[in-house]
């Protein structure tokens, strides 16, 4: 993907035809596509934070807990052996009493990280932006657009 960092403003600019050109190319939308597939895997907030931290190195599980804010135990040990799982963290189990467990990333792991820090830094940069689009959806109601029961 080709991109450019503009670093003064608020923009991050990149050529996105040839984005959608591969995107419509590999059939993401079928559920039995094996990218979508591989989308379902990866493409949740925690499996994001969580290789966000990794990417400052080994970590142990206590350090995951404290550095996700917000994650409960369960999620971040489902999300962790899901990880593992998919082959993109590795988890290390030292024999000591207790014994310790230290998660990394695999280089398939590290292969995700420059994706994720594009994404992370759009999040960032588009704070403002999505902000004030949530407060004039909301202040601005469609009596029409409603969704009932059956």
């Amino acid at each position: 993907m080709a991109f450019n960092h503009d670093f003064k403003g608020s923009q991050l600019s990149y050529l996105p035809q040839p984005a959608l050109e591969r995107i419509a190319k590999m059939n993401l939308f079928d559920t039995s596509c094996a990218g979508h597939q591989v989308l379902e895997h990866i493409a949740n907030k925690w499996t994001i934070l969580i290789v966000y931290v990794l990417t400052q190195g080994k970590k142990r599980y206590s350090e995951l807990k404290q550095q996700i804010v917000g994650v409960s135990p369960k999620m971040l040990i489902q999300n962790l052996r899901n990880l593992e799982r998919y082959g993109l963290i590795e988890r290390e189990v030292y024999p000591t009493v207790p014994p310790r467990v230290e998660y990394s990333l695999t280089p398939l792991g590290a292969s995700l990280v420059e994706p994720l820090a594009v994404l992370g830094e759009w999040a960032y940069r588009h704070i403002a932006d999505v902000k004030t689009a949530i407060e004039h959806y909301d202040s601005h109601p469609d009596p029409n657009d409603y969704w009932e029961p059956k």
